[in-house]
């Protein structure tokens, strides 16, 4: 199996500053020595998510996620081990190469190659003659050849299995397979896309991972056709264009919601750069999370038309579930936020960007409640108390409450039973989640866990004169005599995140970063490390004492001679006396 050489991990876990890495996805706020922020990998409102520069890990006190730089890419960018140190290594200027072998990272390698080869073949055609009708479309439309560069837009023509020659032999047929790229009939393989213009789509540290197709010049009944599902992409995680706008999201603490990509496009080049896209998919609660993470107020610019209005209205009742903001922006009538803007400039989006309307008025303004016949408006109510029935924020649960209540002519008392009536029926549908494990919480388990927090705090001067003095054999909690193994094995310092990085199995690094993450005093490490090994030393003398009792007890009972037992007990108390 190929494998990263040891040496290099280690370079680049060294390199990889842990704020530096985790400020990339959220917003972090000091809050004495460590950083606070909203959890990526868990919706919460307030924030539990922890990071702690000087020991060089994340936490979160609410889900559990922990581990260092490279364990929060893996979890954060759905990547390999292998590409999140590749990620990092090429960040922080450190080459990874691969040891000879094969296995899976060869896998996901060249499914980043292929999708970049991909990538780089479709926007070259685009600025060749055989793009150009392609090329002079886009241009038609508006679009800048300075946009059309950066977002690397790109066409693939209508035959010749243009992509497939390029990658023939050079991936294996798993790689051509599960790519997404291809289809695959009686004869073999073929392009997936054909006659399209071709908008890549990244993860948010910029790796193409997927493709959103336009038909051009086909009679193909699909205006769009994009990539399907794979192990680098997932629809309900991904939206297009965050990988450019992130850090202008950020800054503006605001985001433009559009639905398409050449909605982006326009906006983008307008000079609203705080703008991202669903494409291809309808909003769903992971991008909303996405979003949370950058910004609480999301103007949602969808399409004019009725099936853009109702989208619009579904994608604010998910935004607000996920205590994000939703402004709802009128386009006007039969107009895409494309057109819109291609035709009047950014100047009107603007506009109605700043008055916008606040959810409820939105929806009701689109459907036309005043029109309505008495069994449709309470019919209308019920469906929003569902759509608002999974609001966890009782400030904006309550205050959407009086509103409806006030729209719709109605005593507030009403309103908030039928919305109870709606939350009883709802939870007694949910599965009950069950508690929180315990973290090592025995005074034998709290004395082994002390010990391995100062052996793995000091430098490699305290561990040469104390880690004789530990014996593994103290140690009866699996996990904290694993760690306890590192540690002595190396005989030399060995840091948290190397710990962490040692550690396989998602469940140990969340136990072990939450040991880690709390507060504890190192003043003076000598004696509380001695005191820990004394209690450890106690107990294993009580358990073989306790042993040596049920022995001579069952020795006796038999007829036997327990003097044997007797002598062993007497040593071991005199051993105890010793120490105690």
């Amino acid at each position: 199996m190929a494998r990263i050489p040891p040496d290099v991990i280690d370079r680049v876990r060294d390199s990889a500053d842990i704020l530096d890495v985790v400020n990339q996805y959220v917003d972090l706020k000091r809050r004495g020595r460590n950083y606070f922020g909203l959890c990526p990998f868990h919706q919460e409102k307030t924030p539990s998510f922890s990071v702690a520069p000087d020991k060089g890990i994340y936490h979160c006190f609410g889900c559990g996620a922990g581990g260092n730089a490279i364990n929060f890419i893996m979890e954060h960018e759905k990547l390999s081990f292998v590409e999140s140190v590749k990620s990092l290594g090429e960040r922080y200027g450190i080459e990874v190469n691969f040891e000879e072998g094969t296995g899976s990272s060869e896998f996901f390698s060249g499914m980043y190659e292929i999708h970049e080869k991909a990538a780089d073949l479709f926007h070259g055609i685009l600025f060749s003659e055989r793009g150009s009708a392609a090329l002079s479309y886009l241009k038609e439309r508006g679009l800048s050849e300075d946009s059309i560069k950066l977002f690397r837009v790109g066409f693939a023509p209508e035959s010749d299995n243009v992509l497939l020659n390029t990658c023939r032999g050079v991936y294996s047929d798993e790689v051509l397979e599960k790519s997404g790229l291809f289809n695959k009939g009686q004869t073999g393989f073929f392009d997936r896309f054909r006659s399209r213009i071709m908008f890549p789509i990244s993860n948010p540290s910029g790796k193409v991972i997927a493709f959103g197709g336009r038909i051009f010049s086909s009679n193909d009944p699909a205006k769009y056709l994009n990539s399907p599902e794979t192990p680098l992409y997932k629809k309900s995680d991904t939206l297009y264009g965050m990988d450019k706008t992130k850090s202008e999201i950020r800054d503006n603490r605001h985001a433009i919601l559009v639905e398409g990509y050449t909605d982006l496009l326009q906006i983008y080049q307008s000079g609203i750069k705080n703008v991202v896209a669903v494409s291809g998919t309808a909003l769903t609660q992971n991008h909303v999370n996405q979003l949370g993470k950058f910004t609480k107020k999301v103007s949602v610019v969808y399409d004019g038309d009725e099936a853009g209005i109702r989208a619009a209205v579904r994608a604010g009742y998910i935004l607000l579930r996920g205590t994000v903001e939703p402004a709802m922006v009128s386009v006007p009538a039969d107009t895409d936020p494309d057109d819109w803007v291609r035709n009047n400039g950014p100047e009107p989006l603007t506009a109605a960007i700043e008055n916008a309307k606040p959810l409820l008025k939105f929806h009701l303004e689109s459907v036309s409640m005043d029109a309505m016949s008495s069994a449709e408006r309470s019919e209308l109510i019920r469906d929003i108390l569902r759509e608002i029935s999974g609001i966890k924020d009782p400030v904006i649960r309550d205050d959407f409450l009086k509103s409806l209540a006030s729209s719709a002519g109605l005593d507030d008392v009403e309103v908030i039973r039928m919305f109870k009536s709606q939350s009883k029926r709802k939870r007694s549908s949910e599965p009950e989640t069950g508690p929180e494990p315990d973290l090592f919480t025995t005074v034998e388990a709290r004395a082994q866990a002390e010990i391995v927090r100062i052996l793995a705090s000091q430098d490699s001067r305290f561990l040469e004169q104390y880690s004789s003095k530990v014996d593994t054999e103290y140690f009866t909690d699996p996990l904290l005599k694993k760690i306890i193994g590192f540690i002595l094995d190396k005989k030399d310092e060995l840091t948290i995140p190397e710990i962490l990085g040692r550690l396989e199995e998602k469940e140990e690094r969340e136990k072990v970063s939450a040991l880690f993450m709390e507060d504890y005093d190192l003043s003076d490490s000598e004696q509380a490390l001695m005191e820990c090994i004394k209690s450890l030393k106690t107990q294993k003398l009580k358990d073989r004492i306790k042993a040596a009792r049920l022995a001579l007890r069952d020795l006796e009972a038999a007829g036997g001679d327990g003097s044997e037992q007797v002598n062993e007990i007497a040593s071991l108390q005199k051993e105890l006396e010793a120490i105690e």
